[in-house]
Formats: C-alpha cells, sequence, structure tokens
C-alpha cells in the first residue's frame, strides 16, 4: 500500500545455535568427514521470527512489547538492515534512523566527534550535512566537554546521548527507539520524548520498544505485541497491553511452596491471598474499592512479636513501594502455632496494570529475615489507565487540587 511506511510480509528469521568449530577438535573432525562423505550435518537453529506480517502507516508511532527474546529487536534489526530475512520481505518508505542498542554504529577508538560522523554516514548522511547539523547534534547530546575523547572512555549514558542526538538529527521519516532510552537520567530521557513528540507531530513514523508500558500507552497510537517470534495482537493501545500483562500474570503465576521439612525457622508464610471487600478471592482489584492482602503463617516454635511486609513490585519486577505491621504498631502474638494477618488497601490506589506481592517475616528488629515469599502473588488492576495521560506512574496520588484566587496587593 502507497500509505505504509514499514510493511513485513512472511518474515522470518533463522540463526545457527551452532556454527564453525564443535565443542572439540574431535566433534569438529567428525562433522568434516560427514560432510566428506556427502552426509548431512545437523545443526541446532532457532527462530527469531516465524512468518511475520504487519504494516505501519505513515506517522503511526507503535509501541513494540514482548518478553525477552521474544523478536523485538530482530524486527528493529532488519528495518535497519543490520540483518536480513530468511524468508520474507519487508519495505521501509523513508530515510530510517535507529538507535537500537548502546554504542551501535560506533567505534570505541574514535573519538566522539569522529564517530558522528561515521554514525551519521551509516544512517544515510553526507559529510556536508552531518557537518551542518554537527553543533546541533553535539549541543543535543550535551557532551561538548567530551567530544574530542574517544568513545571507549564514555559512559554508557554518554553513548546513548551521543546516539540518539545523531538518529534525531538525520531527519528521519521512520525512527526506530530500543529500551536503550532508560539508560539516560531523567532530564534528558524527557528531552528524547520531547524530541519524540516533536517528530509525531510533523508525521514522522516511530517504532518504540519498550518494557515501560506506561512509556508505551502514553506514547503510541498502536501496540504490536511479539512472542516467540510471532504476532499475538497488533492494534488498540490499552487493549494490547492489557492483553498482554494478563498473558504475563498468567505466565508468573505462582503458588505459595509449603514449607520445607528442613526449614529451621520457626515462623514459615502458608499462604498469599488476594481478596474484596466481601473476603472472596480474586484476581483482579478495582481502583477506589477496597481489598485485602491476606497472609497466613505457621509457627513451630514461640516467636516474639514477629513483623509482617509486604512489598508491591511493576510489571519488570522492580519493587514500587511496601509496608509492614510495624508501621502501624500492629504488634503480633507469636505464640499461636498458625494465624492470619491482612494488609487491608481501602481504598486501592494502584493505576490499570499488572502487579506481584512479595511477602516476608523478619524479627521483632526487623533485620532478620524469617520466610520471604518473592513475587508469590500476581494481580490486576481495572482502573484509570496512563494513556489517558491525566495521570502517571503507579498509584493515583490521595490529593485535591486548589484553584487559589489572586492576592490584589494595596498600595
Amino acid at each position: 500500500m502507497a500509505d505504509s511506511a514499514i510493511r513485513f510480509e512472511n518474515v522470518s528469521k533463522q540463526y545457527r545455535l551452532h556454527s564453525g568449530w564443535f565443542t572439540s577438535i574431535r566433534e569438529e573432525a567428525a562433522r568434516l568427514a560427514m560432510r566428506a562423505l556427502g552426509r548431512k550435518v545437523e545443526v541446532d537453529v532457532f527462530w527469531a521470527l516465524k512468518d511475520v506480517t504487519f504494516e505501519i502507516a505513515h506517522g503511526e508511532t507503535v509501541g513494540l512489547i514482548g518478553s525477552n527474546g521474544a523478536g523485538k529487536s530482530t524486527i528493529l534489526k532488519i528495518l535497519s538492515r543490520v540483518t536480513v530475512p530468511t524468508t520474507g520481505s519487508f519495505t521501509t518508505d523513508g530515510r530510517v534512523g535507529a538507535l537500537i542498542e548502546v554504542g551501535a554504529g560506533m567505534h570505541p577508538d574514535l573519538t566522539g566527534r569522529e564517530n558522528v560522523f561515521l554514525n551519521g554516514a551509516i544512517m544515510g548522511m553526507g559529510r556536508r550535512e552531518i557537518a551542518r547539523k554537527f553543533d546541533q547534534i553535539v549541543a543535543f547530546s550535551e557532551v561538548e566537554k567530551f567530544i574530542d575523547t574517544p568513545l571507549k572512555f564514555y559512559s554508557s549514558g554518554m553513548m546513548v546521548r551521543l546516539g540518539f542526538a545523531v538518529a534525531a538529527h538525520i531527519d528521519p521519516e521512520i525512527l526506530l527507539v530500543d529500551e536503550v532510552l532508560a539508560v539516560g537520567d531523567t532530564a534528558f530521557q524527557a528531552k528524547c520524548l520531547n524530541k519524540i513528540a516533536e517528530m509525531k507531530e510533523h508525521d514522522r513514523t516511530i517504532v518504540l520498544v519498550s518494557h515501560t508500558m506506561p512509556s508505551i500507552l502514553q506514547h503510541s497510537s498502536k501496540v504490536l505485541w511479539v512472542d516467540h517470534g510471532t504476532i499475538k495482537r497488533y492494534g488498540d493501545p490499552d487493549e494490547t497491553v492489557e492483553a498482554y500483562l494478563r498473558h504475563v500474570k498468567q505466565q508468573g503465576e505462582t503458588q505459595v511452596a509449603e514449607p520445607s521439612p528442613a526449614h529451621d525457622s520457626p515462623i514459615r508464610i502458608t499462604a498469599l491471598s488476594l481478596l474484596d471487600e466481601s473476603g472472596a478471592k480474586r484476581d483482579t482489584v478495582v481502583y477506589g474499592k477496597p481489598a485485602h492482602i491476606e497472609l497466613s503463617y505457621l509457627c513451630t516454635a514461640t516467636v516474639t512479636d514477629p513483623v509482617f511486609s509486604v512489598t508491591f513490585h511493576d510489571i519488570r519486577g522492580q519493587p514500587i513501594g511496601g509496608l509492614t505491621s510495624r508501621f502501624d504498631g500492629v504488634r503480633l502474638d507469636g505464640s499461636e502455632r498458625s494465624g492470619s494477618v491482612r494488609l487491608v488497601l481501602d481504598p486501592v490506589l494502584f493505576t490499570r496494570g499488572s502487579y506481584s506481592v512479595t511477602a516476608a517475616i523478619y524479627d521483632q528488629r526487623i533485620q532478620r529475615s524469617y520466610d520471604v515469599r518473592a513475587r508469590a502473588l500476581n494481580f490486576m488492576t481495572d482502573g484509570p489507565s496512563v494513556a489517558s495521560r491525566e495521570i502517571s506512574g503507579h498509584f493515583v496520588l490521595p490529593h485535591r487540587w486548589e484553584v487559589v484566587a489572586e492576592r490584589v496587593v494595596e498600595p
């Protein structure tokens, strides 16, 4: 189609897991002998992409999501012509700018200045064009003091700055951005996102790879979900991300293990549950409604004032907040053989998404761990989405807005 900036048609990509020499001289000699006899030598292969077909229209920003090894980076490498498909075909309509990995298209022994010209040339810029834009590129990258220093002395963040600055200033019709932007500091990330917003206003086509779902939702007009080299879903950002999060939740669900007889801790966690306000077990909570995290335990000996802890994690497993029973002054009788405690969330303040819970029991000084169950409970939140851009982050903080009347100062 004439309106397509990017088009994949039945693209598959195969990698050989064993090439060249085998693990020993004997195995390599056997392989060569088999080839000399005309026999087929079996080689392990891995299909990074399998019969992938999709189109991206001019001016669209498409978020590319999926687990590690799903095929996202392979798609970007094919689009940027770093590699070629094993089967199938693809087309791109317009100049492509790519930032697909830290240091890609740069040489560590060359200075920042030399790498600007090298990277720009790789992306299709002429020397005069690079020279004309050189000052803008360096100013954007904020590495002026180090521009004549060899790249091998740069931090990963400095390399990302320089690489993105070059990619953004070749005036690409198509911009490919991988997760590498997460390397930069917050101020530079904001500058990059502003640049991406500016490109969107000029109807540039952008493919953005990220594991950060709020970023994907805030910046994408469509989302493409890749799983094990195939397309699972492609379309509306909210619907696609929610389907992906539910898939991740199902894949990551684990039961709290029964206490091991060899475990010498005097108190152990036996169950972790998510309950609604009526006490029924749920796997989804609703923003603005109450919910309970219930932790059951078993004592094999008397424990003086144990402290219970709950920590929440985002979809990437990063901790985003937690509480202990001590914070609210709760004191527990550790002489009972078994029991349960509940963390009452009233109301739930999580934004829409997938979360997990780590539960732990500590001694009374909160120094020694009696038992820890990492990410033992997974749940979804049905609530406001960051795609609305009216909120950000994982929580809607307790708040209110007030309009303050302007005070007139008497002369």
